[in-house]
């Protein structure tokens, strides 16, 4: 049984220790980078915490758009491949002109809930 944190724990430790004990003593002409440093650490503990749910929300939206079954055993590795391979699919459909006069209210659905399962992670105040 592991009794150290994980990655999720060592991020939270990390990204508090850094806003608590170096952030307030960063010279002022450094503070801007040190804000970038803190919040990457927020987007990667974000990202750690949430990546199976924000994956499962990007693969019901392509799959939605390609008539395919989400899958819902898929988690991690597995399921980022998944999501990477049908967006590969979907950019290189849409560079073809595949959207350009049917399917455009499904793709803008699908693009939707993917824009927003990644804000999810990344900038979850943009999410209202």
């Amino acid at each position: 049984m592991r009794t150290n944190p994980d990655a999720r724990g060592l991020l939270q430790i990390a990204a508090s220790t850094f806003r608590s004990d170096v952030l307030p003593h960063v010279a002022p002409e450094a503070r801007f980078a040190a804000l970038m440093v803190a919040n990457a650490l927020d987007i990667a503990e974000r990202e750690l915490k949430g990546l199976d749910a924000a994956g499962h929300s990007m693969l019901g939206a392509l799959a939605l758009l390609y008539g395919e079954d989400a899958d819902d055993a898929l988690s991690g590795d597995d399921l980022r491949k998944r999501v990477e391979a049908l967006q590969h699919r979907l950019c290189i459909e849409i560079a073809a002109g595949d959207f350009d006069h049917e399917g455009q209210d499904v793709l803008m659905d699908s693009l939707e809930a993917i824009v927003q399962a990644r804000l999810g992670i990344s900038n979850p105040k943009a999410l209202g």
